[in-house]
């Protein structure tokens, strides 16, 4: 996708100038998955200048602004929520909050550690925010006296350093840009201030030529180059707006990629809500962004830091479906990093590095996951990621269509013998050190892998979790469920629901490798309108019945299409499998739907013991 290059910058001023004006809708009147723009992106194909995007998997984010210094607390009350977001949670006054600047004074930031803790992390890329909602900019910008240069006594210009560290040190630059809501300009996108006397909502576009065009002309002709600009929350921006700063990137920086958040259509790649690491894959490039606890920027109060091996897992998770992983951290006020995530992401880096083979330009596996780990994929190569190491020392693949050429551990070489069953390829693993975080096999096969069947197998070994995306439906529906937690942490959720008819099904094809008996476990949301309705389950030797319980799922707010979802784990019982082979698992209603609200998240198969 690509626009005709603007002369200059007054040409573009004139161009919008021209065009009829299209009001911003206030984000108070969307949700935030509508609000960070949902339009799929004009192309999926993997460009020349995607290709490093593609192949790198793994950056880091950082949330830094003025409201890292508040640290989640104003006047002494902590307000739990999504850091940056302070100012509207605590419904500050603009001017208080601009005035705060002036005890913004980030002594120990340090541009080199940070890079230094991106390469020790294996990440290849840091996007920092230069200007967030907030609308202070962390730069030296001439269209506004609100940065960090000319309203704190910090004085300097951190991305300035950021540039020339990153530049020394071999990894790509990239600023997020809040380009639609800019809570302290009066013309911006959801101000939180009295608007001016006779402000029409098309005024929206002075502020678009006042300050978003010069401070985004700015980051592209100051700093070097640049990987990316990264846009958020369009809303319903006009798609003008959109264009014109599609324009402006690539007249200054036409190798400088745009991710999808830019709004209506537009952008090089995807980009997905925030924290949603998928089941499924997604069509063309696309990347999750996630974070090292739950909140975005520093707040004292979130300890919830993720593990060495839960970032190296996410990351495999990734790039098994596909897509790039761009993680989080969040620099306190004075602009250190906390020791937690510093050690979380450089052991993490450790492992990256040590099966970098199976991790940078690996391609999605071609299974739907399985109960021990998951899968990449490069040229005839299958690298098995073991999260769960068989106690048994047999770890068993049943759908591969090419033979295996050679087994081995990808840290070290040690062969593994194969054999080839009436259940697919056994691999007999060695014990191992309990240190070794995730191992991973790598399979030389005789051709490109793939998958025979998309059956999810059950192996009488782990766990099978029958998820509800890889469900076919009759007469019910797929529902994707999202709902925000304690500290601003976005949750996903594919769900089936919709129940209508007695006759409606879910539907799973599972892979009987071991005949028995086998333990399930129901994982569900239950509203009040459904609560004491009859379910069941069968395979095709046996059922199993259950009543469903309101599980506390409820609308948090009125008119919003976002939930506070509340999910049951529920015991069921015994359910046998007589034969070896493909079969059905179905779910459905014992009789007709009570109700309007159950959505079933997962069926667990596990083993009988």
């Amino acid at each position: 996708m690509k626009l005709n290059k603007l002369k200059s910058l007054s040409l573009l001023g004139l161009i919008l100038l021209a065009m009829s004006a299209v009001a911003v809708v206030n984000a108070k009147e969307q949700s935030m998955d509508e609000m960070w723009g949902n339009e799929p992106i004009a192309s999926t194909e993997v460009s020349e200048k995607l290709q490093w995007f593609v192949d790198d998997n793994y950056s880091m984010f950082i949330h830094w602004g003025l409201y890292s210094s508040m640290e989640g607390v104003w006047k002494g009350k902590t307000h739990y929520g999504i850091g940056e977001w302070i100012m509207h949670m605590a419904k500050i006054p603009v001017d208080e909050y601009k005035a705060h600047a002036k005890n913004f004074n980030p002594d120990k930031f340090d541009a080199t550690a940070i890079v230094k803790l991106a390469k020790d992390a294996g990440m290849r890329c840091i996007v920092i925010t230069a200007k967030h909602h907030e609308g202070f900019a962390m730069f030296d910008s001439k269209a506004s006296d609100f940065t960090i240069t000319k309203a704190t006594p910090f004085g300097r210009d951190p991305m300035k350093e950021l540039a020339e560290a990153c530049k020394k040190e071999g990894i790509r630059l990239g600023f997020y840009y809040s380009q639609n809501q800019d809570w302290t300009e009066p013309n911006g996108g959801n101000y939180k201030g009295t608007r001016p006397e006779g402000y029409k909502p098309e005024d929206f576009e002075i502020y678009f030529n006042e300050k978003v065009v010069p401070q985004v002309t700015e980051l592209l002709t100051n700093y070097g180059d640049i990987g990316v600009v990264w846009f958020d929350t369009p809303g319903n921006m006009d798609k003008k707006y959109s264009a014109a700063l599609v324009d402006l990137v690539n007249k200054y920086q036409p190798d400088c990629l745009i991710n999808s958040r830019i709004g209506n259509g537009f952008g090089d790649y995807s980009s997905l809500g925030d924290m949603h690491i998928p089941l499924t894959q997604n069509a063309g490039p696309w990347e999750t962004v996630d974070t090292t606890n739950d909140s975005w920027a520093y707040a004292w109060y979130d300890e919830h830091w993720k593990s060495a091996k839960k970032i190296a897992s996410n990351v495999v998770e990734v790039v098994a479906r596909g897509g790039t992983y761009m993680l989080n951290v969040g620099p306190r006020g004075d602009g250190s990093i906390p020791q937690d995530a510093v050690d979380n992401l450089t052991d993490a880096g450790t492992w990256i590095k040590a099966n970098a083979e199976a991790i940078y330009g690996a391609d999605a596996s071609p299974f739907s996951g399985f109960s021990w780990g998951d899968c990449t994929v490069k040229g005839n190569n299958l690298y098995l990621h073991v999260f769960d190491w068989p106690k048994s020392g047999k770890l068993i693949i049943p759908n591969l269509k090419h033979k295996v050429k050679s087994a081995s551990l990808l840290c070290c070489g040690v062969n593994i013998d194969v054999l080839q069953s009436e259940k697919g390829i056994e691999l007999l693993c060695p014990s191992l050190n309990s240190k070794n975080m995730i191992p991973v096999i790598k399979l030389e096969l005789s051709g490109k892998p793939e998958a025979v069947s998309s059956a999810l197998f059950v192996d009488g070994q782990y766990p099978t979790k029958l998820e509800a995306v890889f469900s076919k439906v009759e007469g019910c529906a797929h529902k994707v469920v999202k709902w925000m937690e304690k500290f601003g942490e976005w949750k996903h959720s594919d769900n089936v629901g919709d129940w209508k008819k007695s006759t409606d099904l879910a539907k799973w094809q599972v892979n009987i490798l071991e005949a028995g008996k086998y333990n399930v476990k129901v994982v569900y949301g239950c509203y009040p309108s459904s609560d004491s309705s009859e379910w069941i389950i069968k395979s095709n030797d046996d059922s199993i019945s259950f009543v469903a319980l309101d599980s506390g799922m409820r609308k948090f707010k009125k008119g919003e299409p976002r939930f506070r979802a509340r999910y049951m784990t529920v015991e069921l019982g015994v359910l046998s499998f007589d034969k070896t082979g493909v079969q059905l698992v179905t779910v459905g209603p014992r009789g007709a739907p009570q109700g309007d609200g159950f959505l079933i998240e997962r069926i667990i198969i596990e083993p009988y013991e």
